[in-house]
């Protein structure tokens, strides 16, 4: 006789705890029920002593993988959040320098600048970027009606907003990392908990105060809109028939946290910074901690072959520097054996027992671009996260870039002299605040990034950020990868679909 077959049944979950939902679905791996039936026997309790068991004791860290916490971080600093989101399992989708224009009272104040002498030199700088960005913001919307006037099947409102659009890419490069932002984020709990050690071990009192914030989110009850919606019948069922009102609150309280066991011991993680340090002390040991030189260009492609560790100690100091790659890797390669091993061995002597490897170790590195270009389009190319990315520190050393049209529009003379006043205060307040000093950097100033990535990635990465649409920032950045790698492989980028822009052609396509 024939067993009959189980009806196939696929279906989704919602309204469960995330700490809930893992466990329901690390039981699931090891049971023959339904998940259906796992739930309902399953209680906040319950996968509490779970996660305290199995994750925190035993360290099974997939289980939290299965718990997702949504949430909603507001009114941080530009330069808060890129540290925030340094994190490759999650997503994040923030307010955009490109559609949104920013209020000029909305930057953060480090509570040790506003204490000291330096107080009312920082409100100034802050103010003054922020009165430039809007005037140049007008004047960009009027040189672009003047240049690109409205195509007759255009309505109005589409007009006024692309003109807005291509003026808001230009004024952002006066922004100052101090601008304060808004993003949604969606990770696991797994990722979360170790965002949160990463934070703590910062060493910006904003991220290590954001930090506590986001793990006591995450601990506490979870904003719930359909809570707003249930109140108002519970107001009434409570005149009605107090007894029952009583009975439905409980049963649809709706106060749902995000991971409050899972994220409730999460203890600073200093080996990351830890790793930054070790390069800084070998850059200046080496002499890789001098000046910049003049006129560097915005994009190196490192084609030739590398010995995976050689890359590794190259990168390793190139965190910790201010030098290109391309000088690092030549310093490295004439070290001695005994050095490198050295160099390897002062970072893996701070790591700690649950510490995962750095980005640095991600060798060998497959395509390699070294790049320099305006901190207001790395914000943009961070998103990219299944590339490797090292990152040295936001600094005005490098100088700032020019955006496209602005010397036409008349604004060149302002624009310099706007950026030169905030280089002056960032200068002076680097005397006193070496990282608070960063807050007041406009996004034009240029900042280093060494960018690795397979070949797949290179593709999605190139063809996602060359179309028309984009910043022209990073289109003409990622189109120069593009054209450096041809040269080397022309087969591996035969069938890429890179488009080079055409500024004016692509102006009404945004």
């Amino acid at each position: 006789m024939d067993t009959p077959q189980r009806k196939r049944d696929i279906f989704s979950i919602v309204g469960l705890p995330p700490e809930v939902l893992a466990v329901a679905m690390a039981k699931y791996s090891r049971s023959s029920k339904s998940i259906r039936e796992t739930i309902n026997e399953l209680t906040e309790e319950k996968s509490a002593e779970f996660h305290e068991k199995w994750v925190l004791g035993y360290g099974d860290a997939s289980v939290a993988d299965m718990a997702v916490v949504a949430m909603a971080v507001e009114n941080v600093s530009i330069l808060a959040s890129k540290v925030i989101q340094d994190n490759r399992i999650a997503s994040y989708q923030e307010k955009s320098t490109r559609y949104v224009q920013f209020d000029s009272s909305s930057y953060y104040s480090p509570a040790n600048i506003m204490s000291s002498k330096h107080s009312d030199l920082y409100v100034t700088t802050a103010d003054m970027l922020f009165a430039t960005y809007e005037r140049v913001l007008q004047r960009m919307i009027e040189y672009y009606r003047e240049h690109y006037p409205k195509l007759a099947e255009m309505k109005d409102k589409l007009y006024e907003a692309r003109l807005k659009a291509r003026a808001l890419d230009v004024a952002r490069y006066l922004l100052p990392a101090a601008t304060l932002t808004n993003f949604g984020m969606i990770m696991s709990a797994r990722s979360l908990r170790h965002a949160i050690s990463k934070m703590k071990g910062h060493p910006l009192q904003e991220v290590r105060e954001i930090a506590e914030e986001v793990q006591a989110a995450a601990v506490n009850p979870a904003y719930n809109p359909q809570k707003a919606k249930v109140e108002p019948l519970l107001e009434t069922l409570t005149e009605k028939a107090p007894d029952e009102a009583v009975t439905l609150n409980q049963v649809l309280s709706l106060q749902i946290k995000g991971a409050p066991t899972l994220v409730k011991f999460t203890e600073p993680k200093e080996y990351f910074d830890a790793v930054t340090s070790v390069g800084s002390r070998f850059a200046r040991e080496l002499g890789l901690d001098s000046p910049r030189h003049a006129d560097e260009p915005r994009l190196d492609y490192l084609a030739e072959r590398i010995e995976p560790e050689d890359e590794l100690v190259a990168t390793i100091i190139y965190s910790g520097s201010n030098k290109s790659f391309r000088e690092i890797l030549k310093r490295v390669q004439d070290l001695p054996e005994t050095k490198k091993r050295e160099i390897i061995a002062a970072v893996q002597s701070k790591r700690g027992e649950r510490d995962w490897l750095t980005r640095h170790f991600e060798v060998p590195g497959s395509l390699i671009f070294d790049t320099l270009f305006d901190y207001g389009a790395f914000r943009d190319l961070q998103r990219h996260r299944l590339t490797t990315q090292i990152n040295q520190p936001l600094g005005v050393e490098h100088g700032y870039e020019i955006p496209r049209d602005l010397e036409e529009a008349g604004l060149l003379t302002i624009y310099r002299n706007a950026m030169h006043e905030a280089e002056q205060a960032v200068r002076e307040l680097q005397k006193d605040f070496s990282e608070e000093s960063r807050y007041l950097i406009p996004l034009g100033f240029r900042k280093r990034t060494l960018f690795k990535m397979n070949l797949r990635e290179f593709h999605h990465f190139v063809e996602l950020r060359s179309k028309s649409g984009g910043h022209f920032s990073y289109r003409s950045l990622v189109y120069d990868m593009y054209e450096q790698v041809k040269k080397v492989h022309p087969l591996l980028v035969e069938h890429l679909r890179a488009v080079k822009m055409d500024f004016k052609a692509d102006f009404y396509k945004r």
